[in-house]
Formats: structure tokens, C-alpha cells, sequence
């Protein structure tokens, strides 16, 4: 019995060393990608611009995550808040909304149907009503600053053979505890993920809260009819340009996603799903995620090891590296003084995701948006009747 103790003891040390050379890798990667200068901003003809926003129901903070992208500092642009369902509720609020600002601000109701995916339907009519070639396509629940188009498009216009140029977000404002452990996830483990993988791959991915592209190249992909069954369309999207050998960009620039009020629940079925459709989408990147729960195995190593002076060291040790990790992603991406106050809960925070991490293999069902889906190999996603 003692001799399998040992073996698991070794093991999840190994693991151990394994994650935590990763967290230094990626505390590399985090501060090599935001001390890039950012691209001067030079004068030039900036084309005009559709951007498109699918919604559904309300968002939180609706109203002022749409106030930014109507008053961009670019000369010609337009927003579209298109709507799937003619009977939304939120159709209304939309209306008024794109009145305050004039004709700049349309909505789109529409009744398209491609797929599984509503989002990629609702996205369908909503290139149908785009006047301009050059789209920015942006989640609901984001937000930005004036210089925000500007700055994307110059990125777009200063390489050759774009496909897609997409931005990294970030959870600023928490007001609850499930928007604090949100922020938390996404400062410890999505941005230093992302950056990892662009430095060992390069950008074969795009990301929903802001991804732009043209209507060519996306026609080069078969449009979007092309991706209706997939879950993680962006990712698809910016995957298969990669394919095609465009050269993807993942922008400087930092958008704000909005989570208002978030629940401990509404957290944890949020990851759920992410994380599901990880495994769906890159099942090797999955199980090697594994390894990223350095934590939970140095508590493991702990209850093995007993309360000696090395698996304590081990456990402060690992614990130092976490939060240095979240610091230089906080620092670097010019998180508020006042988030900091949340950074107790990243102990907890990284149980929970090691708990959804192993959940995921006890099924593939997901919720969004109110509804149940079967998520299936490559991302395709199926409704649950």
C-alpha cells in the first residue's frame, strides 16, 4: 500500500513541475506580449467600417456597451443590433437605443436559420444588411474606448494577407462574487492560455468579443453557413483562415467584457460551457490543461506528503506562482487598483476550475442562452429537445 502511495506522491509531483513550468512560461509570454509596442498610430485613409452585434435579451449594462461603439473616433462606420426573434424582449430597449443616436445605429430583425448555432444566424442577417465590405464582428456584453476602431483597423491595414484580427477581454469591474471569480478566471488562466498558444502556434484562433475580418475572406470559408453547427464559431472562423495561410493578429488592444451582476451558478455554468467546448474543439490542449491545476495537486501532494517542511514549501511555493501570474496579466493590462481586493478568492477559484475541468469528462451537455445543447467531436453542437 505504501509503494502505491509513493507512485501517486511522485506523479503528482511531476505534475506539479510540469504546471508550474508552464505558469512560468506563460508569465513570459503575458509580459513579452504587452510590452509590444503598440503600432503608431499614422494617417491614413481608414476604410468604412459595419459592425455587427447579435443580441438576445437584455445584457448587463446593455445601453452603455453599445454608447461606446456608437462614439468611436473613425470617420465612417455603422452598428448593427441585429435580433434573431422578432417576439425579443429586447427589441424594444435596441430601438431606443438606436434612435439616441441616429441613423449611425440600426436594428436588424431578421428570421435567418443555417444551423444549430443562433448566434451564426442571427450574424447571417445581419452581413445581409451590412453596407460596407470590412466587418468588426463584437459580443453583446462588450465595451471599449473611443480609439478602438481605429486601432484595429490600423492593425488590419498595416500587415499583408490579414484574416482576422481579434482582441483579448478583460473582467474589470466585479461587483459580486461570481463576477470576482470570472475576472479571476480570465486574468489567471484565459489570457495567459491564449498567449501561450500564440507564441507556440502562432494565432490560429479568433475570439467573440471582437474579431475583424472581410466578407471576402469569410466567403473564402464557404461564409458563414459554413460554421452554423459549431458552437466556438469564432474560434472555427479564425482557425480555418489559418488554414487557408492568412496571417491572423491578435491585437494589443484590450476590450472590456461586461458581466454585470454574475451569480456563483451563472459563473459555473459559463465555465462549463467554455470549457466543454475546449475539450470538443482541442481535446489534446484539454488533458494537457490538466497539468494547470497546480494547486489542487499541491494540496493532493500535501495530504500525501503530511504537513512536512518540503510539500509546505511546494504548497507556498505554487501558490506564489499563481499570484504572480495574475499580478503581471493585472499590471500589464492595466486592471483598477481597486480588483485587487478580489485576489483572496483565486485559491477557491482554482478548485472550482480544477472541479469543472473534471466534470467535463462526465458528459457534454451544455446551456446557453436558456437553452440545453449536445456538444459533439470537432465543436458541433446539436439541441436538446
Amino acid at each position: 500500500m505504501g509503494t502505491w502511495a509513493e507512485v501517486v506522491e511522485v506523479v503528482v509531483g511531476f505534475i506539479i513541475l510540469l504546471g508550474s513550468l508552464y505558469y512560468l512560461f506563460s508569465l513570459y509570454c503575458v509580459i513579452d506580449f504587452f510590452r509590444r509596442p503598440k503600432l503608431l498610430r499614422a494617417e491614413r485613409l481608414y476604410p468604412p467600417v459595419s459592425v455587427l452585434k447579435p443580441m438576445k435579451g437584455v445584457d448587463p449594462e446593455w445601453r452603455d456597451n453599445i454608447a461606446t461603439f456608437a462614439a468611436q473616433d473613425y470617420p465612417e462606420y455603422e452598428v448593427l443590433l441585429g435580433f434573431n426573434d422578432p417576439r425579443d424582449d429586447g427589441i424594444r430597449l435596441a430601438t431606443d437605443i438606436a434612435k439616441s443616436h441616429g441613423p449611425k445605429v440600426r436594428v436588424i430583425v431578421h428570421t435567418s436559420h443555417l444551423g444549430s448555432n443562433p448566434k451564426v444566424s442571427n450574424l447571417y442577417g445581419l452581413i445581409e444588411k451590412a453596407r460596407y465590405p470590412l466587418l468588426l464582428i463584437s459580443d453583446s456584453d462588450v465595451r471599449v474606448d473611443r480609439g478602438y476602431l481605429k486601432e484595429i483597423v490600423g492593425e488590419y491595414l498595416a500587415a499583408e494577407n490579414v484574416g482576422v484580427v481579434t482582441c483579448l477581454s478583460k473582467v474589470t469591474r466585479a461587483s459580486t462574487v461570481g463576477a470576482a471569480l470570472e475576472s479571476l478566471t480570465t486574468a489567471a488562466d484565459f489570457i495567459p492560455s491564449v498567449l501561450v498558444a500564440r507564441r507556440l502556434e502562432g494565432v490560429r484562433f479568433g475570439l467573440g468579443p471582437s474579431m475583424m475580418l472581410s466578407k471576402n475572406a469569410l466567403e473564402e470559408l464557404g461564409g458563414l453557413p459554413a460554421f452554423a453547427d459549431y458552437l466556438a464559431e469564432d474560434y472555427q472562423i479564425g482557425n480555418c483562415l489559418a488554414k487557408k495561410r492568412y496571417g491572423n493578429i491578435l491585437s494589443t488592444h484590450m476590450v472590456e467584457y461586461v458581466v454585470g451582476s454574475m451569480r456563483i451558478l451563472e459563473y459555473l455554468v459559463h465555465q462549463l460551457r467554455w470549457t466543454r467546448t475546449y475539450k470538443a474543439c482541442r481535446p489534446a490542449g484539454f488533458f494537457g490543461y490538466g497539468i494547470t491545476h497546480i494547486f489542487p495537486f499541491a494540496l493532493l501532494f500535501l495530504a500525501l506528503h503530511g504537513a512536512t517542511t518540503a510539500s509546505l514549501a511546494v504548497l507556498v511555493a505554487v501558490l506564489a506562482l499563481r499570484y504572480s501570474v495574475v499580478l503581471a496579466v493585472s499590471r500589464m493590462a492595466a486592471y483598477p487598483g481597486q480588483w485587487l481586493r478580489w485576489l483572496w478568492l483565486l485559491p477557491a477559484k482554482d478548485l472550482l476550475s480544477f472541479g469543472i475541468w473534471l466534470w467535463c469528462f462526465l458528459g457534454s451537455s451544455i446551456f446557453w442562452r436558456g437553452t440545453q445543447y449536445k456538444l459533439q467531436k470537432g465543436g458541433l453542437m446539436k439541441k436538446v429537445d
